[in-house]
């Protein structure tokens, strides 16, 4: 890869046949920017380097498996309405699976853990129904104004979709949700609710997300009971093991971007932080915006407003490996919603999922802590961290051992920080981020955004940026349409 030579007039480049583009970041994006790039074109014609701050690959991505536990750290299932990553696992050979119909659920309220089930057996039904006349998480008015969001969101199903955004375009005003619910009169569903579903899904609230973002999300999440989620049967960790195994060779870690450098207009290349200057013929930046507005300081103005103008929720996994599974009913997950007497927002069992992430016999739990939580968490060590939720978690969960072993033997918990976790469109980002691409391909030659922020936020969001970048940097680089 040739280097960047400055001096004191312009920056000058080493040329070579082979076209060479750099992508910045090896999360989601950037790794479908490096596979799209190396499938459709051999080394020899271009060459990729992907640039990772970190010393891991993935990004909100990444799993790991220790000791036959399959562990994700943010991306845990894949959504039927995923086209991008659906087509991309098919690719790779990785089969998926829909993850059982019955979905159950623990939800707090009113100092004790209340059984909720879609599907399931007989007995499952009875705890549902005991648990909507019981609990007072549960009230006339609360389910009268689901029922109506329903029937809102219903007219809307076929565009609320996270492979193609453009068909809510018309949805996305300068509303929050919270917003939306006042008008629509739905305060008691957001309250009892709705709130709940946004903590768990963007690790934020209903004020902190834009109108036309939060439909998707419940509609294909949580409202919509016919929706599928899918994985395989060792969870998402086997996709992404898959993805990594394409592209590693090219991926360079522990090397971070100190700027993109642009020339009237034009990309040059990247400085990293130790001063390395590395030339390109395109740039993909697949980071978050805001690590985006940082590298890229020569921007025109406009975009780089709206780049530092997208916000981000925080949050903190904490994934225990153990001998058993601690929720009852064979619930998936454990829900406390805001005003619970605890940091604690989901505590989930993986293996109800995906039953071979586990082995046999044993079980995962991931505790998700987010927002303020999360960020008085960033201080403490890995160790602090998982001690400090076993404890909490114990008040709930009395079969969680104080000291969490397999076979006798002692296991270290994995957190996993994200102090950048979940993009929150707010409202009228979704145009501003359409809006600016366009602009960007007007003002600026062979720099290429990607990331979930660039979409609507997702999984799949993030996959479909970098493979569209990718092919748009072919493009520009080999001079035709790829």
């Amino acid at each position: 890869m040739a280097d960047l030579k400055n001096n004191s007039e312009s920056t000058r480049i080493e040329t070579s046949n082979k076209k060479d583009i750099v992508i910045v970041g090896a999360g989601a994006a950037g790794l479908a920017a490096a596979m799209t790039i190396k499938d459709r074109y051999p080394e020899s014609e271009c060459r990729v380097q992907v640039l990772e701050a970190s010393e891991k690959i993935g990004g909100r991505m990444f799993c790991e498996q220790i000791d036959g536990f399959h562990l994700y750290s943010g991306a845990s299932a894949i959504h039927e309405s995923f086209a991008t990553v659906r087509n991309m696992a098919h690719e790779l050979g990785v089969e998926l699976y829909p993850n059982p119909k019955v979905k159950g659920a623990q939800i707090y309220a009113g100092g004790r853990l209340w059984g909720m089930f879609v599907g399931g057996s007989l007995k499952q039904t009875l705890t549902t129904i005991g648990t909507v006349l019981r609990s007072p998480q549960f009230t006339l008015f609360g389910i009268w104004e689901f029922m109506r969001l329903f029937s809102l969101l219903k007219k809307r199903a076929k565009a609320l979709d996270f492979e193609n955004y453009d068909r809510i375009m018309d949805l996305d005003n300068s509303q929050s949700f919270a917003d939306f619910a006042r008008e629509h009169s739905l305060n008691r569903y957001l309250k009892l609710y709705g709130e709940l579903d946004f903590n768990c899904f963007i690790a934020s609230d209903s004020e902190q997300v834009g109108a036309a973002y939060a439909m998707a999300l419940l509609w294909l999440w949580t409202v919509n009971p016919a929706s599928r989620n899918y994985s395989p049967k060792q969870g998402i960790s086997t996709f992404f093991k898959a993805v990594e195994d394409t592209c590693s060779k090219c991926v360079h870690l522990a090397k971070p971007v100190e700027r993109i450098i642009l020339e009237d207009g034009v990309v040059k290349g990247v400085v990293t932080t130790d001063g390395q200057p590395i030339a390109a013929d395109a740039v993909i930046c697949a980071t978050t915006a805001s690590a985006a507005s940082r590298m890229l300081p020569d921007l025109p103005i406009q975009l780089l407003e709206t780049l530092k103008r997208v916000r981000y929720s925080s949050c903190i996994y904490v994934a225990l490996r153990l001998d058993e599974n601690i929720l009852e009913n064979d619930s998936h997950a454990a829900l406390f919603p805001p005003g619970s007497p605890t940091f604690l927002t989901m505590v989930s069992n993986l293996a109800a999922l995906a039953p071979e992430a586990a082995p046999p016999g044993k079980s995962i739990v991931h505790a998700l802590i987010i927002d303020k939580h999360a960020r008085q968490f960033f201080d403490l060590s890995d160790a602090q961290i998982a001690d400090r939720t076993i404890q909490e978690m114990r008040r709930f969960f009395p079969a969680l051992p104080e000291v969490c072993s397999i076979d006798g033997a002692e296991q270290e918990a994995r957190v996993y920080r994200w102090p950048e976790a979940m993009c929150l469109l707010s409202g009228g980002m979704l145009r501003e981020m359409h809006d600016m691409r366009a602009q960007l391909e007007r003002t600026t030659s062979g720099l290429f955004l990607a990331g979930d922020y660039t979409r609507l936020p997702s999984l799949n969001g993030a996959l479909k940026s970098g493979i569209e970048a990718a092919s748009a940097s072919l493009s520009y680089v080999l001079g035709n349409d790829t």
